[in-house]
C-alpha cells in the first residue's frame, strides 16, 4: 500500500520539477531583468502620473506641477553622479533589492500626503533612491551578456523596449485606475507589483543558460574607429536630452490641460503614454537591422518630426491632435536615446561606464529642466500651450546646435584635430 502511495505521489513531484526546469530556461537571469525594468518603469510611470493627479486635486499651479516632475529627475542625476563608489562596493543584488524596499515605503506615504510640501519632498526621495536601482541593474545585464561587440547591442535593445513599454502602460494603468480606485488602494497595488519585482530579481549571477537569446552575433567593431562616431555621439546626446526635456512638460503640465478642457484622466493616460509608444517602436525597429548605424539622416530627419509634433500640439484643442502631435515626438527622443546610447558603448571599452553616465546625465538633465522650465513658462504666459511652444523654440536651437557641432568637429577630423 505505501509503495502504491508512493508511486501515485511521484509523478506530481517530477511535473513540478519539471516545470521549474522549463521556467529556469525560459527565464534566464537576463530576461528576468528585462522583466525587471518593465515592472520598475510601469510603476514609476503609474506613479509619477499619479503625482501630478494628486498635485491637480490639491489645487497646484503649473509651476508647482513643474517642481513635482522635475525635481525627481534632478535628485536622480545628482545622486547617480556621486552614488558610484557606493555601488560598486555593494554590488547590484544588494543595491537593487534594498532601492525597492526603499521605493515601496515612499509610495505608500504618498498614499497619505495632503499637502504639497510633502509631497514635495517624497518626489524628492524618489528620484534619489532610484539612482540605486538602474545604473546597477544596467550593469548588471552587461556582466549577464556575454560579449560587449556581439550580444549587448541586442540586450540593451529589448532592455530599452522593456521599460519604455512599462513607461507606457503605466501611464495607462494609472489614467484607467485613477477614476475608480481609491487613492490608498492604487499605491497597495504599485507597491505590490514591486514585491512582485524583488521575486524576479533572486536570480544566479552568473552567466546563466540562454543568454544568447538576448545576445544574438550581431556584425563586429569594424565601426568603432569610425571618424563620425563622435559626432554622432554628441548628436545623439543632444537629441536624447531635448527629447526627454519635452516628454518631461508633456507628462508634468498635460494633466492640467487635460482637466482644464475636460479630458478623462484615461484619455489623459493614454496621451501622456503616446510619446513612449513611438520610442518602443523604435528601439524594436532597431533590433532587426543595423542599417541606421553610423547613417547621420536617420538621425536629423527626427527633430523635424519631434518639431511638428509640438507644433501640432502648441496649436491643438482636440485628443485626436495632442495624441499624434505627441507621437511624434516620441520619434525624435527614441532614435536621440538610442544613437546617444549605442555611439557611447560603440566607443573604447575604458570609456564606456563614464560615456554612460554622461548618457544618463543627459536624459536626466532633460527630465529636470522640461517640467521646471515648462510650468515656469506657462505660469508666466497663464496658458500651458505657452510651455508646449517652449518645446518648439528648444527643439530648434538642439537642431541648430546639432548642425553646429557637426560641422565644427568635421572640420576638426579634417584638419587632423
Amino acid at each position: 500500500m505505501g509503495t502504491i502511495m508512493l508511486g501515485q505521489q511521484s509523478p506530481p513531484k517530477l511535473r513540478s520539477a519539471s516545470v521549474v526546469s522549463k521556467w529556469r530556461r525560459v527565464a534566464t537571469p537576463p530576461h528576468r531583468l528585462v522583466g525587471c525594468a518593465f515592472l520598475m518603469d510601469m510603476a514609476m510611470g503609474a506613479v509619477g502620473l499619479s503625482v501630478q493627479f494628486i498635485g491637480v486635486a490639491l489645487g497646484a499651479g503649473p509651476g508647482v506641477l513643474g517642481l513635482l516632475g522635475g525635481l525627481s529627475g534632478g535628485t536622480y542625476t545628482l545622486m547617480c553622479l556621486l552614488n558610484s563608489r557606493l555601488v560598486s562596493r555593494l554590488g547590484p543584488r544588494y543595491t537593487t533589492r534594498a532601492a525597492v524596499l526603499v521605493l515601496m515605503v515612499v509610495w505608500l506615504l504618498i498614499a497619505r500626503v495632503g499637502s504639497i510640501g510633502p509631497l514635495l519632498g517624497l518626489v524628492v526621495a524618489n528620484g534619489a533612491v532610484m539612482a540605486f536601482f538602474w545604473p546597477p541593474v544596467m550593469v548588471w545585464l552587461a556582466s549577464l551578456t556575454p560579449g560587449q561587440a556581439r550580444g549587448l547591442g541586442r540586450a540593451l535593445g529589448l532592455f530599452n523596449i522593456s521599460w519604455t513599454a512599462g513607461l507606457l502602460m503605466g501611464a495607462v494603468v494609472a489614467g484607467v485606475l485613477w477614476d475608480w480606485m481609491p487613492v490608498s488602494s492604487f499605491y497597495y497595488a504599485v507597491a505590490g507589483a514591486i514585491v512582485i519585482l524583488i521575486l524576479l530579481q533572486l536570480t544566479p549571477g552568473g552567466q546563466g543558460k540562454g543568454s544568447a537569446g538576448l545576445a544574438e552575433p550581431v556584425p563586429p567593431d569594424r565601426e568603432a574607429p569610425h571618424p563620425n562616431r563622435q559626432r554622432l555621439l554628441i548628436a545623439g546626446r543632444i537629441a536624447a536630452f531635448t527629447g526627454f526635456f519635452v516628454f518631461g512638460i508633456i507628462r508634468t503640465l498635460f494633466p492640467k490641460l487635460g482637466d482644464q478642457l475636460g479630458y478623462s484622466n484615461q484619455l489623459v493616460g493614454w496621451a501622456v503614454g503616446a510619446p513612449y509608444l513611438c520610442a518602443l517602436l523604435v528601439f524594436a525597429a532597431s533590433r532587426t537591422t543595423t542599417r541606421w548605424h553610423y547613417r547621420p539622416a536617420k538621425l536629423w530627419m527626427t527633430m523635424p518630426a519631434g518639431v511638428a509634433g509640438m507644433v501640432i500640439a502648441a496649436c491643438g484643442h482636440t485628443p485626436l491632435q495632442f495624441l499624434t502631435g505627441f507621437f511624434l515626438v516620441g520619434l525624435s527622443g527614441g532614435v536621440g536615446y538610442l544613437a546617444s546610447q549605442f555611439y557611447g558603448l560603440q566607443g573604447p571599452p575604458e570609456h564606456r561606464v563614464a560615456s554612460m553616465s554622461y548618457h544618463e546625465a543627459a536624459v536626466g538633465s532633460g527630465i529636470v529642466l522640461g517640467p521646471i522650465l515648462g510650468g515656469l513658462v506657462a505660469d508666466w504666459a497663464g496658458n500651458i500651450h505657452a510651455a508646449f511652444v517652449l518645446a518648439v523654440v528648444v527643439m530648434l536651437l538642439a537642431a541648430a546646435a546639432q548642425l553646429l557641432t557637426w560641422w565644427v568637429m568635421g572640420r576638426a577630423v579634417d584638419n587632423g584635430g
